[in-house]
């Protein structure tokens, strides 16, 4: 939805949506059953939402277990040793996170307009 509709949106990420309407959209999704037409006029409810799941993970999308690897990661200054260092980091996230993290990346490339 975000894609389809939030794109031209100013500020997407950083606008908080309605209380009440982000509110009302969570529990829509929490049963599985969301009324698109409803929401594609107010993409940043969307936008809401998905940083709401995120920030309400019990554990974080590169897990706690993770945290020193992704840490020293970042910390490689080679370029071509970095990527594989988070890419071998990537390889040790449970199925569910590194599909996640697979799709928010896509996400972004769609965003920027950057083909995989």
């Amino acid at each position: 939805m975000l894609l389809e509709c939030g794109m031209q949106e100013e500020g997407l990420f950083r606008v908080a949506p309605s209380a009440s309407k982000l509110k009302k959209l969570k529990a829509a999704l929490d049963c599985c059953v969301v009324d698109v037409q409803e929401y594609s006029a107010d993409p940043h409810a969307i936008a809401g939402a998905l940083k709401s799941y995120l920030r309400e993970l019990p554990e974080p999308l590169m897990t706690f277990e993770l945290y020193d690897e992704w840490i020293q990661a970042s910390n490689i200054q080679e370029q071509d040793k970095k990527l594989q260092a988070l890419w071998n980091a990537c390889e040790k996230l449970p199925k569910a996170n590194h599909n996640n993290i697979r799709y928010l990346i896509k996400f972004y490339l769609s965003c920027q307009n950057i083909k995989m």
